[in-house]
């Protein structure tokens, strides 16, 4: 009985060893901590910010609407005053609508009831990654460099973004062990990334995707889990 029990107690410790060793990639969710519930509320659109998204959007849109209008007046034919009014009334009222329209679909209207539901209701995503080997991609148009990392001999991590830039520059990132908080309920915003390990500098620099590549949909995007070894990216 003795022997049998040692047998499983060496099995576990092997097989937890293992997986130490080979998960370098592990997805959990938690509740909000105080420091990224402070980020969120900060994230809430002020009075302000309302007022000028919605008349920078109206300008642009009024612009649009009445300068036909006005062009037609100038080199085809006068409007009388009593036509002209209604005339500009409607346009402006198109153009308001037009404007409510654009900021629904683009999540700015309601956006700081989605940050109040997201820290009531929501978890933060966290992604952990451990990894010993990582291949920098060049950033093309402002995208933000990309970064692949080694999760194991058959799959590689995507990473792109101007965050990862601005971790690189203060050597915080890449790195052998870290995480990447998001949340989860409303949208997938990102809140933080924590190093825990040492920078790990990229052992090879690779070109930026073509523009052929963008037209053909044929590249990677951020959070991609690439079914090859980090030795096949090219």
């Amino acid at each position: 009985m003795r022997g049998y029990v040692d047998n499983w107690v060496t099995f576990y410790i092997a097989t937890t060893y293992i997986l130490n060793v080979t998960t370098h990639l592990e997805k959990t969710e938690r509740p909000y901590n105080l420091e990224e519930i402070k980020l969120l509320k900060s994230r809430k659109h002020s009075l302000w910010q309302h007022f000028e998204n919605f008349g920078m959007k109206w300008i642009i849109a009024t612009f649009i609407l009445i300068g036909p209008f006005l062009l037609y007046e100038k080199f085809v034919q006068e409007v009388p005053p009593k036509t002209e009014l209604p005339i500009v009334i409607i346009l402006q009222i198109i153009a308001i609508i037009t404007v409510l329209i654009i900021m629904k679909r683009m999540g700015e209207i309601g956006w700081n009831k989605k940050v109040d539901n997201e820290i009531k209701n929501g978890k933060a995503l966290i992604l952990k990654i451990k990894t010993q080997r990582v291949v920098k991609r060049k950033d093309p148009e402002d995208f933000g460099s990309g970064f692949y990392l080694e999760i194991d001999k058959n799959k590689t991590l995507f990473l792109q973004g101007q965050y990862f830039d601005e971790l690189q520059y203060s050597r915080k990132f890449p790195n052998t062990d870290f995480e990447i908080v998001r949340t989860k309920l409303n949208f997938n915003e990102l809140i933080n990334i924590n190093s825990f390990g040492e920078y790990l500098k990229p052992e090879r620099k690779i070109k930026a995707f073509s523009e052929e590549q963008y037209e053909s949909g044929n590249l990677h995007y951020d959070g991609d889990v690439l079914e090859m070894s980090i030795d096949e990216i090219k």
